[in-house]
């Protein structure tokens, strides 16, 4: 009989330390996961203006031989471009299966120069 008590008192300490642990509550649950998604959206979307910026952690590249200025679609898979190479600009004509030099384009010139141009013509 001296055992029950001490038995007792074994078996009514998890059932006192059960009730003193509050119950997790859904809506706070759901505000801690959308508080941490937001956290991680808005770290996603920081390195993303960085990127953007010149300051990523992915290398960009730097400037080479090919740079294209301008790409217009004409519908469907076909599209028109207009590429720089080696300082001469170049209108291509590109479908889903072929790729073909339209025409040499003449130098940009600044609009003054082309104003005077057009006036010599004109007189």
């Amino acid at each position: 009989m001296r055992f029950f008590p001490v038995i007792i008192f074994l078996l009514a300490q998890p059932v006192a330390a059960a009730e003193t642990v509050p119950e997790p509550s859904l809506l706070g649950s759901s505000l801690k996961m959308v508080a941490a998604l937001a956290v991680i959206c808005g770290i996603l979307l920081l390195f993303y203006a960085a990127q953007r910026k010149g300051f990523g952690v992915l290398p960009q590249k730097k400037g080479g031989l090919i740079k294209v200025l301008e790409t217009r679609p004409l519908g469907g898979r076909k599209f028109l471009c207009v590429v720089n190479v080696r300082g001469e600009e170049l209108l291509l004509g590109l479908s889903h299966d072929r790729i073909e030099c339209l025409t040499k384009l003449p130098g940009r010139e600044s609009f003054d120069v082309t104003l005077q141009q057009v006036e010599e013509a004109q007189s």
